[in-house]
């Protein structure tokens, strides 16, 4: 048995890891910057050497079985020990490790870029590769083609771990600076008397908005101009003309507290209140094949920001006059 164990070198358990992880010849032979015959060969190698087949073919790929699902943190460690022996003999500083991430516009440009210097939890820090939300983003993540991703649906897939990093607990009406809306004694009532600017982050699903399945409960007519999971777009798009933007979280606050074509209004209490309106949390999703500890600081640090943002607005809005207020100080920042 020894003898055969020492076939197991390391481009073979790199080839167990990309098979477990991507259920893909060509995209484990991709990874590993080599060709799918010789994926074939190391899977041929781990099935005579194990005596298991490991993983069975279905029509998409490869699924692995209970035994290579079993020994499948074994090998991780194996590796983790090889690259610490290579690092050891290196006489140079370890290089960052390279994190790709997809998210939301809001995350990418609030959060993201302190990571690389909060993360110390691995050798060399991190590098962030911020990747643009799109409607592949979950098949990516699935297939290990991403590390992490943030956003508001859980993904259920065996190699996907979900973290929540806290709910989303603040809404607004943002609209031109004087527009009707913000003088409306039913601001809820009121937004459907205009066409609508919608957050759009489900992209692959093409799930309604909140508030269209509001609507459709109490048959209501609505009108949705634009949507966009980019909140830039949406408030540009609100500031040139009388249409009006829903947007939810403290995360989306720093699009428009500053801007003096615009104002806005804080509808968190009635949202909460009304039964037939959504509320939604944000999720880290971290492929099985980062290490456990780079996800749990990541959680961590991501968490931390968004109670951060929360907390910020929160102290902001203060010291704010409700929106559509005359006189100076109507140009302050503070809550309703």
């Amino acid at each position: 048995m020894l003898k055969k164990v020492s076939r197991l070198d390391y481009f073979t358990l790199q080839v167990f890891i990309g098979l477990v992880e991507l259920k893909s010849g060509s995209a484990a032979a991709e990874r590993l910057g080599t060709t799918q015959s010789k994926v074939s060969r190391s899977l041929t190698c781990l099935r005579e050497v194990l005596e298991d087949e490991l993983f069975i073919r279905q029509q998409y790929g490869f699924e692995p079985n209970q035994v290579a699902m079993t020994i499948y943190p074994m090998v991780q460690t194996i590796l983790e020990q090889y690259d610490r022996i290579v690092a050891a003999t290196i006489d140079k500083d370890a290089e960052p490790f390279q994190l790709s991430v997809a998210t939301y516009e809001q995350w990418s440009l609030m959060a993201l870029n302190c990571v690389q210097q909060i993360c110390h939890c691995v050798d060399g820090g991190v590098s962030i590769n911020i990747q643009p939300w799109s409607d592949k983003v979950s098949q990516r993540l699935c297939q290990g083609k991403l590390d992490c991703s943030i956003s508001t649906e859980l993904i259920n897939h065996p190699m996907v771990n979900n973290y929540k990093l806290g709910d989303i607990n603040h809404f607004f009406i943002v609209a031109k600076r004087g527009h009707p809306i913000f003088t409306a004694t039913d601001p809820l009532a009121g937004l459907f008397r205009y066409h609508l600017a919608l957050a759009n982050t489900n992209l692959h699903e093409q799930q309604p908005h909140p508030l269209e399945n509001y609507a459709r409960s109490k048959k209501i007519e609505i009108h949705v101009a634009l949507k966009s999971p980019s909140l830039r777009m949406l408030v540009d798009h609100v500031s040139h003309s009388q249409d009006v933007a829903v947007l939810a979280s403290a995360m989306s606050v720093s699009y428009f507290e500053n801007r003096d074509d615009l104002d806005y209004l804080d509808i968190s209490d009635i949202w909460r209140e009304t039964s037939e309106l959504e509320s939604e949390s944000y999720y880290l999703h971290c492929h099985k094949g980062i290490k456990p500890q780079l996800a749990s600081c990541l959680k961590k640090v991501l968490s931390e920001k968004l109670i951060e943002m929360q907390f910020h607005y929160r102290q902001m809005a203060q010291t704010r006059s409700p929106a559509g207020e005359s006189g100076d100080d109507a140009n302050q920042c503070s809550c309703h």
